[in-house]
């Protein structure tokens, strides 16, 4: 049994071989549908790694207080989220902090050098919200945000490019025409506040961006407008109930009806991770589709040039019929082309889908995660596409009859 294999693989290298520049072109559908199903499924998987950890940076007990992107057209007179929420959710015992969000971006100045920075307007509260630490210099203070005090807290990385060795602390930049003294500088966290970059960015006293810098909740021009509320639990475990209490806060705060719809929305990190997994995995299946599909063309393009062979070998086939060989055996000769043809295809395109994979990871800066079975899934479909796709000429050079296989001009 083992010799008749070796046998026919033998012939079909021979055959393939004979014709290598068809016998590439043919293969060329399976290589491209290998690797892209490979690659597809490698970045697909590294980058929902990379959603998870970017998510998990950013606390997994966090919860966003915000007002809807899209409200219902039946809340008449929605309230937007403002500080009277977050004084009554900081209330709550389940809430360990609770913090105003808002973000702009400005052109920060400083003698002859000029950068743009993205502004959280906020309070302290952040820094415990996102665990973040003031390393050199101080937070601002109570009195400060009360009486909007043009003081800043700058980023780690945004310091050192605004001013390079020299000391940020106490030195003034300008936003917006408008001086701002720098008091402190975070610790680098390497890690984002959705959306925002405390490593590039800067904080300021919400009062003073509200006021002085005219920044707005992005769904008002209220002045009291939050864009969202960041809040900390105190206990993950305790999230859901966490989410009911703020809840019952808020619709207290906003005067809803008992029977009134909320105008107002709560997110917490665990709902976000799922979505843009489930986003990222719908993207990795429509892909992998395609690959799929390069798969199927290339198999009909084996099928194509197998039907090719046959003709042009039906004298070959004639005669071995003549010295004794069976249906059996000529169906299994081109059987075996077919696999061989696909199998070789598949493993090039292992080997470019290997390739392509790490290209992309180092390119998006993913960790590259390659699946064992990823890869035999796709190997198991070249062979299985050489047996599908194979099959028909086999089997029609095996009803050839002798004689008129001979007889074939």
């Amino acid at each position: 049994m083992w010799d008749s294999f070796c046998a026919i693989f033998k012939i079909s290298l021979k055959a393939i071989f004979a014709n290598k520049m068809r016998a590439a072109l043919t293969s060329l559908g399976i290589i491209i549908g290998v690797a892209a199903v490979i690659t597809v499924l490698a970045v697909g998987a590294a980058t929902k790694k990379s959603i998870a950890d970017r998510f998990s940076n950013m606390g997994t007990n966090i919860i966003f207080l915000r007002q809807p992107w899209n409200l219902d057209a039946s809340i008449s007179s929605p309230k937007d989220v403002t500080m009277t929420d977050v004084r009554a959710i900081r209330e709550l015992a389940g809430v360990d902090a609770a913090a105003p969000y808002i973000q702009s971006s400005f052109e920060v100045k400083y003698r002859n050098t000029s950068v743009s920075l993205s502004a959280l307007a906020t309070d302290t509260d952040i820094l415990k919200a996102y665990d973040w630490s003031v390393e050199r210099g101080r937070e601002f203070t109570e009195r400060e945000i009360e009486n909007y005090s043009q003081v800043m807290v700058l980023g780690a990385s945004a310091a050192q490019t605004i001013f390079g060795d020299v000391n940020p602390l106490n030195k003034t930049v300008v936003l917006n025409n408008i001086p701002f003294t720098v008091i402190g500088v975070t610790k680098k966290t390497g890690s984002s506040g959705f959306g925002f970059n405390i490593d590039e960015g800067a904080l300021i006293p919400y009062t003073t961006g509200k006021v002085k810098l005219d920044v707005s909740g992005w769904n008002s021009k209220d002045r009291r407008a939050l864009d969202r509320v960041v809040i900390k639990v105190a206990d993950f475990n305790q999230i859901e109930n966490t989410k009911v209490d703020i809840q019952n806060v808020v619709r207290n705060t906003h005067r809803i009806h008992p029977l009134g719809k909320d105008d107002f929305q709560l997110d917490d990190m665990a709902s976000f991770v799922e979505q843009a997994k489930s986003t990222a995995t719908t993207m990795s299946l429509f892909l992998g589709i395609i690959g799929a599909i390069s798969l199927i063309v290339g198999g009909i393009g084996v099928m194509n040039i197998m039907l090719v062979s046959v003709t042009e070998r039906t004298r070959e086939i004639g005669i071995r019929m003549a010295i004794g060989a069976t249906s059996w055996n000529i169906r299994m000769q081109f059987l075996g082309e077919a696999v061989t043809l696909s199998c070789m295809g598949g493993l090039i395109g292992i080997i470019l889908g290997i390739i392509f994979t790490l290209f992309v990871a180092k390119y998006m800066s993913l960790q590259a995660h390659l699946s064992i079975w990823a890869i035999l899934v796709s190997a198991g479909f070249s062979a299985a596409t050489g047996v599908f796709f194979g099959f028909y000429p086999a089997y029609k050079a095996s009803k050839l009859t002798p004689i008129d296989a001979l007889r074939y001009e």
